[in-house]
């Protein structure tokens, strides 16, 4: 489920940063779209970091 939310976030924040046609503050929000990219690095590498735990404890 955090994985698709993650990837999901990505591309949300991708196609909003691409579509601005302004900078901070013009109201194409181009931070939020910055911000969704950002968590959803977050959330892959957790996601990452989860798997890689769950594989070597069994």
């Amino acid at each position: 489920m955090a994985l698709v939310a993650g990837l999901a976030s990505m591309v949300i924040g991708g196609v909003i940063v691409t579509a601005a046609e302004g900078g901070p503050g013009t109201g194409y929000g181009i931070v939020g779209g910055y911000v969704d990219l950002v968590v959803g690095l977050i959330a892959l590498v957790l996601v990452g970091l989860a798997t890689a735990r769950a594989c070597r404890t069994t």
